[in-house]
């Protein structure tokens, strides 16, 4: 009798084939402030540390793909924003009465400002009905 399981009742993830595994070990002798250091920047690549050093000595790069997260306080702005133009737009198209639609301009003005701020340069890259 052999311990074999039959390949029919085989199951979990399938084997690796022998080139893809990495059973090697490089080893490299760091400071703690410098191992901090490439921590935080694996991190802000988003990859594992051994990933993060795998392409760095390989490729002599990492793409790092920084993402901007927004304030509670801008997220609050962007909604109570957003929620003005949709009230707006639904009495437009339901009454066809245009004197709450004029005031869209101060919303917009008040959403590009917003925008500028948010932008990385200040530069305005949005098209938000431009003068």
């Amino acid at each position: 009798m052999t311990n074999d399981t039959p390949v029919f009742r085989k199951g979990g993830r399938p084997r690796k084939p022998d080139l893809d595994k990495r059973g090697l070990v490089v080893a490299a002798r760091v400071r703690p402030d410098e191992l901090a250091a490439i921590e935080e920047r694996a991190a802000a690549s988003n990859r594992l540390v051994s990933d993060f050093l795998r392409e760095q000595a390989l490729t002599g790069k990492v793409l790092v793909r920084a993402f901007n997260t927004l304030s509670a306080i801008d997220r609050h702005d962007l909604a109570r924003i957003g929620s003005n133009l949709n009230q707006m737009a639904r009495a437009f198209n339901t009454t066809g009465d245009t004197y709450r639609a004029r005031n869209i301009e101060s919303l917009l003005d008040e959403l590009r400002a917003l925008l500028d701020r948010l932008s990385p340069a200040g530069g305005s890259d949005h098209e938000l009905g431009e003068r």
